[in-house]
């Protein structure tokens, strides 16, 4: 696992190596007792800062992570806005402001900068909200449809970003919303009978409480940390809001076409041809821990009471995108026998098609 992800993070890796490298190196050279009376050495670590630095940006971070400027240009500008940005910044710390006058020309070009991003951000959002539309005439599900309008426009589907709009979505927009499923889907939910409902209402008021309560203490000590501590709770609430919301509209869904779709709220998903379980058994507690094993029903403090055991591992798409292995899913669903009869009726239809 280490190894892994050391592998797939060796450009970063390797341009923090190299960041802490430049720093470090101008950092001994400002301190030569000369520095101030050698034009050229403000000169060369301004260069090495406005230039070098972003061009090892560049080189390491947006090329081998398939930023092209050609299909993502926002997210290239912006990245690049950013890493300049930041030179800029560094250069401003070290260099003494006597010899500042590089960095005072490079600071005034970032105005333009900017405005060619936000020139771009503004391209791109048109763009996505015509990928939107495109996919919401075939998906009702709008986590996979901003995952596909993000695909189209930017070569990936930037799962991280699609789950903070999902929560702004649900928490703040979905009032008026309707359930995220075609006529032909046979649909199971999991709020109707279960506590899920009233134990995330309570957590909320508690939060609520406890929001007030910090507020005014750490207003005392310090009105930077309350105002932080505000947010962080504030961000909390949406985010209960926005799975109340989520676990109403995105119910599980058995496909006119066999395809199995497990959702909890927008904080859970997989997708997988309903042939694929092998057992569906009831059950009335949390098995016990296990590899591959995912109990789906945590996410409704609710225990399961349904297992199924895949043919096979699959790939969940777990809190902003992290992928989870799943061979065996606990789940719970509002009327188990139903779900457990649609699997079977699901896999005869399957065993009739291929006879």
């Amino acid at each position: 696992m280490l190894a892994a992800a050391l592998t797939r993070y060796r450009f970063a890796l390797a341009f923090g190596f190299l960041l802490l490298a430049v720093i470090g190196f101008e950092f001994l050279v400002i301190q030569r007792p000369d520095f101030t009376f050698r034009p050229a050495l403000p000169a060369a670590v301004s260069f090495d800062v406005l230039v070098l630095l972003p061009g090892l940006f560049y080189l390491l971070i947006v090329r081998p992570y398939r930023l092209p400027a050609s299909t993502v240009a926002a997210a290239f500008a912006g990245a690049v806005a950013a890493a300049f940005a930041g030179a800029v910044a560094l250069a401003f710390w070290l260099l003494p402001t006597a010899q500042q006058t590089y960095v005072q020309w490079a600071k005034h070009s970032l105005v333009a900068v900017e405005a060619l991003v936000a020139g771009l951000a503004l391209l791109n959002l048109r763009r996505l909200r015509l990928a939107y539309r495109v996919a919401a005439e075939e998906n009702p599900d709008v986590v996979a449809n901003l995952q596909v309008a993000f695909q189209t426009v930017f070569g990936r589907p930037l799962a991280p970003l699609v789950s903070e709009i999902s929560l702004f979505y649900y928490a703040l927009l979905s009032w008026r919303g309707r359930p995220e499923i075609r006529p032909t889907d046979q649909v199971f939910t999991a709020y109707r009978e279960s506590a899920f409902t009233a134990y995330f209402a309570t957590v909320g008021l508690l939060s609520v409480v406890e929001m007030g309560v910090a507020h005014v203490l750490l207003l005392r000590w310090s009105p930077t940390a309350a105002l932080w501590g505000g947010l962080l709770h504030g961000y909390g609430l949406l985010l209960l809001l926005a799975h109340l919301r989520a676990v109403r509209l995105r119910p599980v869904r058995l496909t006119d076409s066999g395809e199995l779709v497990l959702r909890v709220g927008f904080l859970w998903e997989l997708r997988l041809p309903a042939t694929a379980i092998t057992a569906c058994i009831p059950i009335n507690d949390v098995p016990p821990a296990a590899p591959g094993l995912v109990n789906a029903a945590r996410l409704l403090l609710t225990p399961p009471n349904l297992l199924l055991t895949l043919n096979e591992p699959h790939y969940a798409s777990g809190p902003y995108g992290l992928p989870q292995t799943v061979e065996r899913l606990a789940l719970y669903l509002d009327a188990p026998q139903k779900f457990q009869t649609a699997l079977r009726v699901a896999a005869e239809s399957a065993s009739g098609n291929n006879s």
